[in-house]
């Protein structure tokens, strides 16, 4: 592996450079508003560097994996937004704090099979850290290698393909009961959002899809359950409106074991924690997040889940007013319950613009040699909203006015397709929803070839696949 420091090989080095690790909903944000205010100051460098070159809306992801919504409507190049910065899609090797320089690397070459590895050295004044979270299986390596996954859109591409090839395979096997029947369980892991809106959108996609296409298959045959560790589902939203949720997707066919864990998995089986063995080759892990390994060993502090304690200004400790932590990976206190803030886009967006008022008002200042005037980080849920189906959903807006049914579905498509990035995004996915109004599920399955990492899933031919690369 070979490498160069970008800052030195820069011959118009800028007296003040802002780098933003990740392009989520709080790394856009922070980068949309620096560029605002320095727009024609060429004093001021912005970088942001990414493993992907586009901007995921991952609300929409098991819509996707359902195929309600076409894969690329959900994603959002990087560079549309970079109108005055620098993007580098690479992988974050290292974070030296002391030192303010950031080590990254990329692939030359075939991303499945790269010739080389080119590592490249960041110098910054001021770091914003905005890198996510990635999956958390408790350390148990074979869920990790078994069960899908609802984390990026290469998972959903995956999983789609994956539930219509069953479909298929279980028509082949008419004559073998106890294979079809294992064919024909669809197992997801956890109650909170994803694994909520995931089983939803999977039990959807498949019933329509029998009953449209698969003539020989029998709903009774069907088995689509939720497995969690606690008696309730939603616990971020309401406990009543739990409750609507578990009643309605056990109307339409969702089987649920609570107050149970999955403790193991084979290719075609899930191990629960009473000992009992449920036949299936679906399994569906959305239990957990954990910031990556990089974000837990930086010397800083840590909350217990490993994401980087960030103070009211979004400063991290011991690095304050030059090194930023918001998003999945950072552990923000709400002033007014004493807990961290839930990890949802709306909170991002708005870490997003306090952060960067912070740095806009710390570079100002310091050209001045005045102290910066900073801003707290103090946002009030506006709400929490979940789609459980087709046409219903839960939602609490307020802390107070809770709604279930078509009203809640209603408000959460209107939410999310308003906060879409683009004017381009809202009108095909209004498209596509309105596609899905006339038309049947379609089970086309694009085959492609997957090659294995370890344990990361490279989709490597379809021309479908939005590609990404893993360290």
């Amino acid at each position: 592996m070979s490498g160069v420091d970008i800052e030195k090989s820069n011959p118009q080095l800028s007296s003040k450079h802002i780098v933003i690790l990740g392009s989520g909903f709080a790394g856009i944000e922070v980068l949309k508003n620096l560029q605002k205010e320095f727009n024609n100051d060429s004093s001021v460098e912005i970088t942001l560097v990414s493993k992907d070159n586009f901007i995921l809306f991952t609300p929409m992801l098991p819509e996707v994996a359902s195929g309600m919504i076409e894969t690329r409507h959900i994603v959002t190049q990087v560079r549309s937004f970079c109108k005055h910065a620098n993007f580098y899609e690479a992988n974050v090797e290292s974070i030296d704090l002391g030192n303010r320089q950031i080590d990254i690397t990329h692939a030359i070459g075939r991303q499945s099979q790269p010739s080389d590895w080119r590592e490249h050295t960041l110098k910054y004044d001021y770091l914003v850290i905005a890198l996510g979270s990635e999956n958390n299986f408790f350390k148990m390596s074979d869920i990790e290698k078994y069960s899908f996954t609802m984390k990026d859109i290469n998972d959903a591409i995956i999983l789609r393909n994956h539930i219509i090839n069953i479909l298929e395979q279980a028509i082949l096997e008419e004559d073998n009961k106890e294979l079809r029947k294992s064919l024909l369980t669809f197992l997801v892991v956890g109650g909170g959002f994803n694994g909520v809106e995931t089983v939803g959108a999977i039990n959807d996609f498949v019933r329509e899809s029998i009953k449209d296409y698969y003539k020989n298959i029998y709903m009774t045959e069907v088995r689509i359950i939720l497995v969690n560790t606690s008696d309730k589902l939603l616990e971020q939203i309401d406990e009543k409106l739990g409750k609507f949720a578990l009643e309605k997707l056990k109307t339409s066919g969702v089987e649920f074991i609570m107050n149970t864990h999955v403790n193991g998995s084979t290719a075609n089986s899930a191990k629960l924690d009473n000992g009992t063995v449920i036949p299936c080759h679906t399994l569906i892990w959305t239990a957990g997040v954990t910031p990556s390994k990089l974000i837990a060993n930086l010397p800083c502090e840590h909350d217990k889940g490993h994401r980087i304690i960030s103070n009211n200004y979004l400063e991290v400790s011991g690095y304050e007013d030059v090194v930023y932590a918001l998003g999945d990976c950072a552990s923000i206190t709400d002033p007014h319950t004493g807990k961290s803030y839930p990890p949802t886009a709306q909170h991002a967006i708005r870490q997003g613009k306090v952060a960067a008022k912070n740095i806009i008002s710390s570079v100002k200042n310091g050209r001045e040699n005045k102290t910066s005037k900073k801003t707290k980080f103090d946002y009030k849920t506006k709400g929490m909203m979940a789609e459980i189906g087709k046409r219903t959903g839960v939602a609490i807006l307020f802390g107070r006015i809770k709604l279930h049914g078509f009203l809640a579905w209603w408000m959460w498509r209107t939410y999310y397709l308003a906060n879409l990035p683009t004017s381009k995004k809202k009108i095909k996915v209004m498209g596509d929803w309105t596609s899905d109004l006339f038309f049947k599920p379609d089970v086309a399955m694009i085959k492609r070839s997957e090659i294995q990492s370890g344990l990361d899933k490279v989709d490597e031919h379809s021309s479908s696949s939005i590609k990404s690369t893993e360290s």
